[in-house]
């Protein structure tokens, strides 16, 4: 027969570590939406921008907090969407805007170094 020690290690093991999966949370791209409306933060810095890629809803307000943590002026633009923000060096900015109604990928990117340094990211909408 097990001891009153190994029998409680037994039940007590195994609820530990359900508990501990339980309370963990998923990573996510620094987003958070409630009531349809989406808010994200953007970062750009020396010709990258992070993430390289948001998820949102088809017609969904989408809020985006864009800082600048790069040494040269940025740019967020969404063509399709009349999306366009300038950010000079150490700055943030608010940029708001509704997705697109249907589903799909559309491209953000800064004005100033898409071409040259390939300063892209993905807008996934579903």
């Amino acid at each position: 027969m097990l001891s009153k020690r190994v029998m409680a290690l037994v039940l007590v093991v195994p609820l530990a570590v359900g508990l501990v999966a339980c309370g963990k949370s998923k990573k996510s791209s620094s987003a958070s939406s409630s009531a349809g409306a989406m808010s994200v933060s953007l970062t750009a810095k020396d010709f990258e921008f992070a993430p390289t890629a948001l998820d949102v809803k088809a017609g969904q307000k989408v809020t985006v907090t864009f800082k600048n943590d790069g040494q040269a002026e940025h740019n967020f633009s969404i063509t399709s969407l009349k999306v366009n923000q300038d950010l000079e060096a150490g700055k943030t900015a608010t940029v708001t805007f509704t997705a697109p109604d249907k589903a799909g990928d559309v491209e953000y990117f800064c004005e100033y170094h898409k071409a040259s340094h390939n300063m892209v990211g993905t807008l996934h909408v579903t």
